[in-house]
């Protein structure tokens, strides 16, 4: 049975009005776009619309505009076709958006953008590259070759000489240098910048875009440039420019580093920066691969593609987080993924239920919901967790503490506005909560638990009988974050005496005060502080090789004034030559209990870690070891450093979907044509262990393993030994870690406690029950990929 909108825009007898279908089916198209902020409710003055909308006329006036460009008679746009001012009616619209997107002819993308791009020659300029990457030698000059036509020639000049060049000028007089060709070079910049810039606009940044784009069919991006509409080409054509983009970043990065024996300075800056080029596209283009696979999912599942496709659900999932969107209200995070999930939830029940700001009680609701239709437990690699009897294991999303007053139990005002009794002043709801900072990364580790019983429990398979118990060795307290970049160290030492000689003792000094880094110094402190982090986190393994995975999951991005202050794997070359760059040194003689670092990285403009753009992107963590040291720093570095740890069941992303073989590390050849490979994407990075919600909150990391009071006893060498002499250490490093609550105690009423893993794909569960007749419960997030058994095995476990 097709579904036709209840109401639909249409331009007839040079005028537009809204007007009730009464069932009536329409050859009708549909349009995505972003809203924009919010003004006061007016009226549209659009015959047919009897309800005050809250869209910036300029929206509107860009649809009719759009309808007219493209002859399109009848449109559905949800700013004028859907009263959003009755709540009823909107629940029962957003429950039948699948087949609004699905029975309408065409899907148009709105979108806002400051330079109209042309698909067509973007895809010509990338044939132009390819053929010159294909046909001649990366150190030939392009011009005396006779591989390319005069036409081919002409439009290499052009671009070497006649077009503006894309980059700095620094960057151009480097690439004259490194004696590359500049129409190569600007060719390769120019299509590059555009289409990242495109999937950068902030369409490609909310939520509801997400779903739009993925029920959507037969999509055509439309511009907006100073009021005027272009065509710039279907969002197809322009995912296929990002794989193609790709492509040429890799070719391009091949075809000046293979020729060279030797490679001067300006090479390897060059090659630097078409590494960065390729990183932003790896991301990039795994968001696309993820969109696109789950278009295929729901055109061939239909409305109920979710029910029986629990690889597909956990794409979607990873696809909206993969780049964390962002929405006005918390509830759109979840009325955003309605109509993909469409049928989950009854018109009454989107009303009762995903509704207010309680961000707790929708996310309990959806989850449980989730669960129940598809007889799958559906979980998430969350830390915090509340007491719900047997539902214990479903994770709960904690409402952003900054927003104020969100009161979601008060049925009176919630009743006002669905009857449209009392117009409520818009700047007093401003005032009355803060804009929602919580973002899609709350979606990052969604997993399939096991098996769901009718009693509310997950029944899968754990690995139980752990070694040990868990013993607390160092806390991590979250708090708002400092404005710029921080690096705050304080070991246990730092004020007491260490030895300096004979009968010699000198006191260990404090910096209390902070250092302002400038931007050409940032990458020698980063890969300071990312060392100081692996002596207390890895220091079992290669300290070197732990910095060099931090400062690569943390992706930092800084100003420099030199274009050297940032060489190609910078990690190491920020500190070549000096003590920080010998693995013996900072294995044996770096203490950083006698350290004391207070940094601000003012330079620092962003990062490209998840961690660093999500929910959590404004979170600083006090982290408190037991020895007394005392590390503050952006939650973006601390987390990434827990996951960094050799052998951490997080810190990647699975490629496969059904296979999930496939690693970040195993994607450096640039193939993704594996025969095994569906385009899904599985999020297994960390990101979602803590969330927004837990501002405020400590949790601690434990160990089952290992010596508990292994930093105490370093603690005590680094003051004792002379500096002249190695510490070696005499315990062994804490193991067997993992993160849990703080307010989770295990003592002596606990020896009867049984622990146990769940491996979820995404990283592992640790589980608990009290007695041998009790269900498991979730108690945290295992950091180390495999903890010791007293009887090596898997086992079926139900929890609770």
């Amino acid at each position: 049975m097709v579904v036709t909108p209840r109401y639909l825009l249409t331009y007839d007898d040079n005028k537009f009005s809204v007007f009730e279908t009464n069932g009536q089916s329409y050859d009708y198209d549909i349009i995505s776009y972003c809203w924009g902020d919010e003004v006061k409710p007016y009226d549209c003055k659009i015959p047919g619309v009897t309800w005050l909308v809250k869209i910036n006329e300029r929206k509107i006036t860009d649809i009719q505009k759009l309808m007219l460009h493209q002859g399109v008679k009848y449109l559905w746009a949800d700013c004028v076709c859907l009263n959003k001012t009755d709540r009823q009616q909107e629940g029962e619209e957003i429950a039948k958006m699948f087949q609004y997107y699905k029975n309408a002819r065409n899907c148009y993308l709105m979108i806002d953008m400051p330079v109209r791009f042309d698909t067509l020659q973007i895809t010509e300029d990338l044939k132009l590259l390819d053929h010159i990457l294909s046909n001649v030698g990366g150190a030939s000059m392009v011009s005396d070759t006779k591989q390319l036509s005069p036409k081919l020639e002409k439009r290499r000049k052009e671009w070497a000489e006649g077009k503006p060049w894309v980059g700095s000028e620094s960057y151009k007089s480097r690439v004259k240098a490194a004696g590359i060709d500049l129409g190569v070079m600007n060719c390769y910049n120019t299509c590059i910048t555009q289409v990242i810039s495109l999937f950068r606009n902030q369409y490609f940044t909310r939520v509801w875009t997400f779903q739009e784009m993925i029920l959507g069919k037969n999509i055509e991006i439309v511009g907006v440039t100073g009021g005027e509409m272009s065509p710039i080409g279907s969002l197809f054509h322009w995912m296929e420019l990002a794989y193609d983009c790709r492509d040429k970043a890799w070719k391009l990065y091949n075809w000046i580093n293979n020729p060279r024996m030797v490679k001067n300075v300006s090479i390897d800056l060059v090659l630097a920066f078409i590494d960065i080029d390729h990183a932003v596209l790896v991301t990039l283009q795994r968001q696309m691969r993820g969109i696109d696979a789950a278009k295929t999912d729901i055109i061939n599942g239909g409305q109920f593609w979710w029910k029986e496709n629990p690889t597909g659900v956990s794409n979607i999932f990873s696809a909206i987080s993969i780049i964390p969107r962002e929405c006005k209200d918390m509830v759109d995070l979840f009325k955003g993924l309605l109509g993909i999930f469409s049928g989950l939830f009854t018109p009454e029940e989107i009303q009762a239920h995903i509704r207010g700001d309680d961000i707790e009680k929708i996310s309990f609701a959806f989850f449980k919901k989730l669960s129940e239709k598809t007889g799958l437990a559906w979980t998430k690699l969350s830390i915090g967790s509340q007491d719900r009897g047997q539902w214990d294991w479903i994770p709960v999303l904690e409402r952003d503490p900054a927003a104020k007053n969100a009161d979601t139990n008060n049925e009176d005002e919630e009743d006002e506005e669905v009857n449209g009794a009392e117009e409520v002043n818009q700047g007093e709801q401003e005032e009355r909560k803060e804009k929602n900072r919580i973002k899609t990364d709350i979606f990052a580790g969604v997993t399939n638990l096991g098996v769901l019983r009718k009693n509310g429990r997950a029944k899968t398979i754990g690995s139980t009988g752990l070694l040990g118990a868990p013993r607390t060795f160092m806390s991590i307290h979250l708090k708002e974050e400092n404005p710029q970049f921080h690096f705050i160290f304080k070991g246990c030492n730092c004020g007491k005496k260490v030895k300096a000689g004979f009968l010699k003792k000198k006191t260990i000094p404090t910096f209390d005060e902070p250092t302002d880094i400038p931007g050409d110094e940032t990458g020698r402190a980063l890969a300071e502080c990312a060392t100081i982090l692996g002596s207390l986190l890895d220091g079992d393994n290669s300290i070197l090789d732990y910095k060099s995975r931090l400062l690569r999951s943390l992706g930092p991005q800084w100003e420099t004034t030199d274009s050297a202050a940032r060489p190609p794997k910078w990690p190491e070359r920020c500190v070549s030559g000096t003590f920080w760059a010998n693995e013996d040194n900072c294995r044996y003689y770096l203490r950083p209990h006698n350290t004391s670092m207070n940094l601000r990285m003012g330079a620092i403009t962003s990062c490209d870690s998840r961690l660093a753009q999500g929910s959590t992107a404004k979170i600083s963590c006090e982290v408190r070891i037991n020895c007394g040291c005392v590390i503050i720093a952006p939650f973006s570095l601390i987390f990434e450093a827990l996951t960094s740890v050799t052998g951490s069941s997080l810190g990647s992303t699975l490629m496969t979907g059904s296979s999930l073989d496939r690693t970040d590390e195993d994607d450096s050849s640039g193939d993704d044509n594996n025969d095994n490979d569906d385009g899904r994407i599985i999020m297994k990075d960390g990101l979602g262990l803590v969330q927004m919600g837990d501002l405020g909150k400590t949790f601690n990391v434990v160990a089952f393993g290992g010596h508990l009071d292994f930093h105490k006893s370093n603690a005590t060498l680094c003051r004792k030994l002379k500096e002249s002499k190695p510490v070696r250490p005499v315990k062994s490093h804490p193991r067997g870690r993992a993160i849990i609550r703080s307010d989770f105690k295990h003592g002596m009423a606990n020896m009867m406690r049984d622990y146990g893993y769940v491996e979820t794909g995404v990283g592992n569960l640790l589980i608990s029950r009290d007695h041998i007749l009790s269900d498991y419960k979730i108690r945290g997030v295992c950091i180390d990929n495999t903890i010791p058994q007293k009887k090596p095995g898997e086992s079926r476990v139900m929890i609770q």
